[in-house]
């Protein structure tokens, strides 16, 4: 879920009007939306913005950026702030309700967000809602990897063997880097939140045997998996399925047991902007709005009543396949946790 860099604020593009058009420039737009870049944005356009303008009648400004730029931004105007709704991964989505950054979603203005299937209904009491979510499992060459581990015991010790190279995310990689690469596997192997050396212990093993790169860059997976550098990756299943229909059909994409860690990006308001953005967010997370995005992206989506085209359904990794981690637990335990993996493992 790699998010491309932009600069635009309110502020920005009004001081840009005022520059090229002096008194006459025209005024920002009604709302001010941040969002991911590539698809991701492309999907947004087409199943939420342009169906918003077209029933309010009001203008939407898509800003493409990083959450943690973001929030920052915010914070430090929060009387007037440079964004109305912010889609944001967990990681940064908790940290906004933790720093006081966003509002609550009222039932009578965000009714859809009573619509979600239930693993994600209690999620952020009410601060937002997730949008979309992704499972991490394992994308692989078929050519080269004839019998792709059941679960992740058996990627472990595949790669420690041999069978294959492999791919994993650093704990650097922002959208999942802390709750995959550090607590899953922690949890996997007897540890949990406040004990990560089981985990850390695998990962060193994988590293030691010479089979394994870490990455935190996406595309460096893609392209790692196309000049035969590496096997297998762990990586996001729209992202994979995305390149396999692109005509790679070599490559196949499993989800090993027990289950695949979640990514969820959220959708949030922010506090003090345009009430518009209630209707924004309930437009986001309507049943139409949420199969259209689901079925472009190839993302799971929230909306118990969203539906996928034909062509794309299998892709999309079941609910009862995800493994939901302690979001509100790590961040306390962030700085300590890359600490010891800069140390054991390296940057």
């Amino acid at each position: 879920m790699r998010v491309t860099v932009g600069t635009r604020t309110r502020a920005a593009l009004c001081a840009a009007a005022i520059l090229a058009g002096g008194a006459s420039a025209a005024p920002a737009a009604d709302l001010v939306v941040g969002a991911f870049g590539g698809v991701w944005e492309q999907s947004l356009r087409r199943c939420v913005v342009e169906p918003f303008q077209k029933k309010t009648g009001k203008t939407v400004d898509v800003v493409l950026g990083a959450p943690i730029q973001w929030l920052n931004q915010i914070a430090a105007s929060p009387g007037k702030p440079p964004l109305d709704i912010v889609y944001n991964p967990s990681e940064t989505a908790f940290d906004a309700i933790n720093r006081g950054l966003v509002d609550r979603f009222p039932p009578d203005r965000v009714p859809n967000a009573a619509n979600l299937a239930p693993q994600f209904k209690s999620l952020g009491d009410g601060y937002g809602a997730p949008h979309n979510y992704g499972g991490m499992g394992l994308i692989y060459n078929s050519e080269t990897v004839k019998e792709p581990p059941k679960d992740w015991k058996a990627f472990v010790e595949g790669t420690v063997a041999g069978k294959w190279k492999a791919a994993m995310p650093s704990i650097n990689y922002p959208s999942g880097g802390l709750t995959i690469s550090v607590w899953m596997f922690s949890k996997i192997y007897g540890g949990g939140i406040d004990d990560i050396a089981p985990g850390l212990a695998q990962v060193k093993r994988m590293q030691k045997s010479g089979n394994l790169s870490l990455w935190s860059d996406p595309n460096s997976v893609l392209n790692g998996l196309r000049s035969g550098d590496i096997d297998m990756a762990m990586y996001w299943d729209g992202r994979a399925w995305a390149f396999i229909d692109d005509k790679n059909p070599q490559y196949k994409y499993v989800s090993p047991d027990p289950g695949v860690v979640v990514g969820l990006t959220w959708i949030q308001k922010i506090k003090n902007s345009s009430d518009l953005g209630y209707a924004f967010a309930d437009m986001s997370l309507s049943p139409e709005a949420q199969s259209c995005f689901g079925s472009a992206i190839r993302y799971g989506v929230v909306n118990k009543d969203a539906t996928f085209d034909a062509a794309i359904r299998h892709e999309i990794t079941e609910p009862s396949r995800l493994i939901f981690p302690p979001f509100t637990d790590i961040p306390p335990r962030q700085a300590k946790w890359v600490e010891t993996w800069n140390k054991e493992i390296g940057r």
